[in-house]
């Protein structure tokens, strides 16, 4: 065999091992992106038009009240149901869920404290916003983004509280604001 023979084998030998590896490599890519797939999150529920709600009791007041649903984009009721003058959401399907806020909350003052509590069956579950304003004059609003992943058993019903300690606030303009709400595969 002439030395040019031998090269072009080994050459031939080397290009298909590298083939090879990148074969592997795109299945692997290929199986993940699968697995990534399955195992990912049904959107269940988006709803953009927030409002604060004060007819239920403890909740009367403009400084402590139920955020209301009311421009509902997506509602899969298989796995959503909306009740309690669109206050209360009970995720149907056992599972965990991923709840998403994104909101404008108005009229922040100086301090003061403001909280936004995902309720779980009328107790305290997670804290999606704790504020508290400084002493120097800062803006009339805060912005946030806030997520929570939580497990129902199917009968689990959720409600979004708005409190401070005395200070009325809101949540603001309609276009800041979306609820979205995603099953876990």
């Amino acid at each position: 065999m002439s030395k040019n023979t031998a090269g072009f084998v080994i050459l031939g030998i080397i290009s298909i091992a590298g083939l090879g590896l990148g074969g592997y490599t795109f299945y692997m890519t290929s199986l993940n992106s699968q697995i990534e797939e399955n195992q990912g999150l049904i959107l269940v529920g988006i709803w953009d038009e927030l409002d604060y709600n004060t007819d239920f009791t403890p909740y009367i007041t403009t400084y402590n009240w139920l955020l209301e649903y009311r421009e509902n984009r997506i509602n899969n009721s298989d796995y959503v149901s909306v009740s309690n003058n669109n206050t209360r959401i009970t995720l149907l399907k056992p599972g965990w869920y991923r709840i998403h806020l994104s909101m404008e909350v108005w009229n922040i003052d100086a301090n003061q404290t403001y909280l936004i509590i995902l309720l779980k069956n009328g107790a305290q579950e997670f804290y999606l916003l704790y504020h508290k304003a400084s002493a120097i004059p800062e803006p009339a609003y805060v912005s946030f983004d806030s997520s929570a992943f939580v497990y129902s058993n199917g009968t689990d019903y959720f409600e979004i509280r708005g409190y401070s300690f005395s200070d009325p606030f809101f949540p603001g303009g309609q276009i800041y604001n979306q609820l979205t709400i995603e099953f876990v595969l």
